[in-house]
């Protein structure tokens, strides 16, 4: 080999290898996991165990952990995404361990080699509750079968506006399950919001020692609006198994209902309540405590806490009349997850003090019912002080504001109504005289507007229902046919084109059909359902039409044929069927 080509190779092979790092410095962190199925665990129980290597690949061993069997494994799964420009992967190690001894097992950390060195997991506990296998996992193994779907809720006894979170979950034990189609229900009763998550596929999980797939298709956070019992039903899917390679079987699944009973809040109700709600804080900021009159400041009144945060409204505020108040921007910063809904929703306030002083923010007075004390909890503060100073720019008006008055009295002379007539135009008198006149002149330009406004309307109609129009208009264009066909009596060559061609144009109208629909084996079913008496007439007129076109000396006349055509399209009108 040349020493030029051994130079071009070694330059491709450390470009290539600058490439390989770029990328893994770019595409995103190198990160190593160890997580499992559920924790706590009961003794005998069996668990996964998922290895997950975020970022880069590398072979596994199979973790010994004192405390675990390790019954199979592992199954890999694997993902990779593409966002703005940055791609990130993961592959996954499952691996299934019995649970067999009676304390608490310690999760070591695990090490393995990565990109640039070793990569280590986090050690954590695995608590082990003592007592066998939970018999209520073995009898909902029995309920499940070899499909299900299953509506999985973390309350079934709340109180009104109180967060459940509803999972629809598919159980599967088969590996050759396609779901065609599942139908999520729309859960009425409920203000609803959907968590944001990956697409569902299927993870395995081990109940009461039977492994299942299970697919997560969707999860909501409810908010009961209604007391009551709400029943939740109707989550269903319909899929096929393949049972070989050239055979299958159509399957069907559907949850049970899962009842939910809705408590009201205990009385009695405080006026100023504002909503349910597990935490809930609230406090005022204002952009400057000094300003000047006639200068805008921005006061923020915020809500943080966890529940339905959407449904807190604006506080009914008294502000200092010497304020110029607009209303509030409503800026939310809201999280939905699978632990409910949590964040902050604050109401921006733009004030403008029109006089100088010392003003104060207006309090907060509510309350709230906490989930944690079932009991009403007060929110209760002072708003701050904000000093307001004279703006030597602007003259003071000595007018007051505040965010419910728009018109203000003003210290300067009233001007009367006139009542008496000092004006060059047509005194009223003399329109008093020609009421009849003035009236039809008046009333030329709402004439106007309606006829216009009438033909826009039937355009509009028409344009919404063509076919219909179409077929309305069928009776006065075969008129107009039959006139252009009555204008060639003396001439055979075009009379009967112009009438075929005029008579098919009126049944096609007539059923809404195009050019390309016309056969006669069609037509003559379509004639049958909608003018049966009709149907051997426009037959025998038809064929006679076609026959005239090459044979015009043996059928009859033009005007005999022009009558029948006019009687037949009389008699289909009368005996027409929708």
């Amino acid at each position: 080999m040349s020493e030029l080509h051994l130079q071009s190779l070694s330059r491709f092979l450390a470009l290539t290898l600058l490439f390989f790092g770029l990328c893994i410095s770019v595409n995103g962190q190198v990160a190593f996991e160890t997580t499992v199925s559920q924790n706590p665990v009961r003794y005998g129980q069996d668990i996964q165990l998922k290895l997950t290597l975020k970022n880069f690949r590398q072979n596994v061993e199979t973790p010994k952990i004192p405390g675990l069997q390790l019954r199979s494994g592992p199954s890999t799964t694997q993902s990779n995404s593409w966002v703005n420009g940055k791609s990130s992967s993961e592959i996954s190690y499952t691996y299934i361990y019995a649970v067999v001894s009676q304390k608490n097992i310690t999760i070591p950390s695990l090490k393995i080699r990565g990109p640039q060195g070793p990569v280590a997991s986090k050690p954590f506990t695995l608590q082990v509750i003592k007592g066998g296998v939970n018999q209520k996992d073995i009898q909902r193994s029995n309920q499940l079968g070899d499909l299900a779907c299953v509506i999985e809720v973390s309350e079934t006894d709340v109180f009104i506006g109180e967060p459940i979170i509803a999972s629809f979950k598919i159980y599967n034990r088969a590996n050759n399950l396609d779901v065609r189609e599942y139908v999520v229900p729309e859960m009425p009763g409920f203000w609803k919001e959907v968590v944001d998550q990956p697409d569902p596929g299927w993870e395995p999980q081990v109940i009461a020692g039977k492994r299942y797939n299970v697919a997560n298709v969707r999860s909501v956070v409810l908010f009961p609006q209604q007391t009551g019992e709400i029943v939740l039903s109707g989550f269903e899917l319909k899929g096929y198994m393949r049972m070989s390679f050239f055979d299958g079987k159509n399957v069907e699944a559907k949850s049970d209902p899962v009842t939910i009973r809705v408590r009201p809040l205990p009385e009695p109700l405080p006026a100023n309540n504002i909503g349910t709600f597990k935490r809930l804080k609230a406090q005022t900021k204002v952009s400057t405590n000094n300003s000047i009159a006639n200068e805008a400041i921005t006061v923020d009144i915020s809500f943080n806490g966890e529940g339905n945060l959407k449904f807190i409204q604006e506080p009914s505020l008294e502000w200092p009349a010497e304020f110029e108040v607009f209303d509030p921007e409503v800026n939310d910063r809201i999280n939905v997850s699978k632990q409910g809904q949590s964040g902050s929703r604050t109401f921006r306030y733009v004030v403008i003090p029109r006089s100088p002083g010392v003003f104060q923010i207006p309090n907060i007075d509510l309350s709230w019912f906490s989930l944690l004390k079932k009991d009403f909890q007060s929110l209760r503060f002072e708003g701050p002080t904000v000093t307001v100073e004279r703006n030597e720019a602007v003259p003071e008006s000595g007018m007051s504001y505040n965010s419910k008055t728009d018109v203000q009295v003003l210290g300067q002379e009233i001007r009367y109504i006139q009542t008496t007539w000092s004006s060059p135009c047509l005194q009223r008198a003399h329109w008093d005289g020609r009421n009849l006149s003035a009236m039809g002149f008046l009333s030329i330009g709402p004439l106007l507007f309606g006829l216009a406004w009438f033909f826009r309307r039937r355009r509009e109609q028409i344009e919404q229902d063509e076919l219909g129009y179409k077929k309305k208009q069928a009776r006065s264009k075969i008129r107009g046919e039959l006139k252009v066909a009555k204008s060639y009596l003396n001439d055979e060559r075009e009379f009967f084109p112009a009438l075929g061609k005029g008579m098919e144009s009126y049944l096609l109208a007539k059923l809404g059909w195009n050019a390309s629909q016309n056969q006669r084996d069609r037509l003559k079913d379509a004639l049958e359902k909608h003018a049966p008496s009709c149907v051997h007439d426009w037959m025998d007129l038809l064929e006679r039409i076609d026959m005239a076109r090459f044979a015009p000396g043996n059928v009859a006349p033009p005007h005999e044929m022009l009558t029948k055509a006019s009687l037949l399209v009389d008699q289909t009108e009368k005996t027409w069927k929708a």
